[in-house]
């Protein structure tokens, strides 16, 4: 399915990105009160832990983070200090695929679930991520329980009441919520470790809740901080590098041997599966001129439909074809070879030196294993791009340690921009204050300047406030690194703010500096921007 975060090869056995799925298998839904068949995940209080899964480094802390029993009505804050959010899942570690198809959701069905959610009173904010490999709701509730039971019968058993079964569903809270959607944008999450199409899928899930109106500012700020996350970790670390498939590992091993693929002549023999995902990616990557041969004409003709560029050739013209091409891809289920050493040597006298790339993909093996040995023929097997993906995904492993070291980060950013809105209040009071005492002396000395320098001395006067200001306003943020915040109610005894004669003629005061308005609008920004006229912004 097209947008599924997972390549659209087969997964390669082995995988890291596959491993993992021990270490959630069993995690059910807990603390739903009433509902029926409801056990407590790993990492519940009293539950047993689980041990990590052989070569899973990204999902080790995924079980032990979800606690999904729903904390008391009204919290607006989650118990490690920063918002109170809710996640609810499913994924390929959790539910199988006729389970997870049914709870999939296209665009129009989503922006309706979003709007469904949003009429709850408990539910303040909602984004709902759906793929082919996984369906996930985040909230930011108003009471956990009722948001939690909302999401559950809205989102999922609504159109599977078998996800009531233990083990199927997963649920995660506060910290551990954040940093799994963080997780998932930097691809840790994925079928294919590090993906790069599961970013995107975030992107255009946070376009639509933004459009929608169920972005608040929660979040869009900890959507924000995904979106960096899945860009760092795909600029700073080695996460998506190399192929990882076998469609991507025919593209390397072509990069290697040809300039570019732009003039690379396909021949593929066989129009099965396989050979449709390998055409894919050398055609997402510039190959304009593909030929197949295949026995069944209505084999070839829906390949065609697929790859109108491609021309069909019969079977017993493979042969014909080699000499013309520079890549040739065999993956029938013929039981003898389709190419023979003697019959590639004949081809090869026809290409005057040019060097052929040769890729079986058949089992048993459709190329003679002596074919490779001619000259600037370049043959590989199946067993030789495993190797190769081996290779690639160990690197890839290798790297998850640097990228969960950008995942903490950004969710202590995120934290830390929460902590920091408990400042607000005061720094707005401070501001109106400072602008109240600016427009008073201004009032006091303008007689005494000529009525031409008036409008410079507004500015210049204007431009010292904001200046005095920024510094401490930053620091009550907790900006900088600052594990905790200053004494806010020091701060109001410095400046009697909450002096009620004083402040009574700070209402209505020009603010001179407006970061919050700042941040808001760079956080619509990082999501693609506020909705369109319609109120609808379509998916990028």
């Amino acid at each position: 399915m097209p947008g599924a975060d997972d390549p659209r090869d087969p997964p390669v056995p082995g995988d890291p990105g596959v491993a993992g799925a021990a270490d959630r298998g069993a995690a059910g839904i807990s603390g739903a009160a009433g509902v029926s068949g409801v056990s407590r995940a790993p990492g519940a209080p009293g539950a047993p832990r689980t041990p990590r899964a052989p070569g899973a480094p990204a999902a080790a802390d995924r079980a032990a983070a979800a606690d999904p029993q729903p904390a008391g009505a009204g919290a607006a804050s989650g118990g490690d200090g920063g918002p109170s959010l809710l996640l609810l899942g499913i994924d390929f570690h959790s539910a199988p695929v006729e389970l997870r198809e049914r709870v999939a959701y296209g665009q129009d069905d989503a922006e309706k679930l979003l709007v469904h959610l949003l009429a709850r009173s408990a539910i303040a904010e909602a984004l709902l991520l759906s793929t082919c490999n996984r369906t996930e709701v985040v909230l930011q509730p108003r009471d956990e329980e009722e948001a939690y039971r909302a999401a559950l019968d809205l989102v999922f058993l609504a159109r599977a009441p078998e996800l009531e079964r233990p083990g199927l569903l997963y649920v995660k809270r506060h910290h551990a919520a954040a940093r799994h959607l963080l997780a998932v944008a930097c691809g840790l999450e994925s079928m294919v470790l590090g993906e790069p199409e599961i970013l995107g899928q975030v992107k255009q899930a946070a376009v639509l809740a933004e459009a929608v109106g169920a972005a608040g500012p929660v979040l869009r700020r900890l959507l924000r901080g995904a979106l960096a996350a899945g860009r760092r970790a795909r600029q700073e670390t080695a996460i998506a590098a190399g192929a990882v498939s076998f469609g991507y590992a025919v593209v390397e091993l072509a990069r290697n041997i040809f300039r570019g693929l732009e003039d690379c002549r396909v021949l593929l023999i066989g129009a099965g599966e396989i050979s449709r995902a390998v055409a894919r990616n050398l055609v997402e990557r510039g190959a304009r001129e593909l030929r197949v041969a295949n026995r069944s004409p209505e084999r070839a003709r829906q390949f065609q439909e697929e790859f109108p560029q491609a021309a069909a050739l019969p079977f017993d013209q493979r042969l014909l074809a080699i000499p013309e091409a520079d890549l040739v891809i065999a993956s029938t289920g013929a039981d003898e070879p389709v190419i023979t050493r003697p019959q590639l040597a004949a081809a090869m006298d026809a290409r005057r030196g040019r060097p052929l790339l040769v890729v079986d993909l058949g089992v048993p093996r459709n190329v003679e294993p002596d074919a490779g040995r001619l000259e600037n023929v370049f043959l590989h097997s199946l067993d030789s791009l495993d190797h190769l993906i081996q290779r690639n995904l160990k690197r890839r492993k290798e790297e998850v340690p640097r990228v969960e070291e950008i995942l903490d980060q950004e969710v202590a950013h995120f934290h830390g921009w929460y902590r920091g809105l408990r400042a607000e209040p005061l720094i707005a009071l401070l501001q109106k204050r400072a602008e109240r005492i600016r427009r008073q002396e201004l009032a006091q000395a303008l007689p005494h300047f000529p009525e031409s320098s008036h409008e410079r001395l507004e500015q210049l006067t204007r431009s010292l406030v904001r200046k005095i200001l920024h510094h401490p306003s930053n620091r009550l943020r907790g900006r900088g690194g600052e594990e905790h915040l200053p004494r806010l109610d020091l701060v109001r005894e410095l400046f009697r703010l909450d002096d009620a004669d004083d402040l009574a003629g700070l209402e209505g005061a020009d603010r001179p500096d407006e970061p919050a308005d700042r941040d808001d609008r760079a956080r619509r920004d990082e999501i693609g921007g506020p909705a369109g006229p319609t109120g609808r912004r379509g998916a990028e």
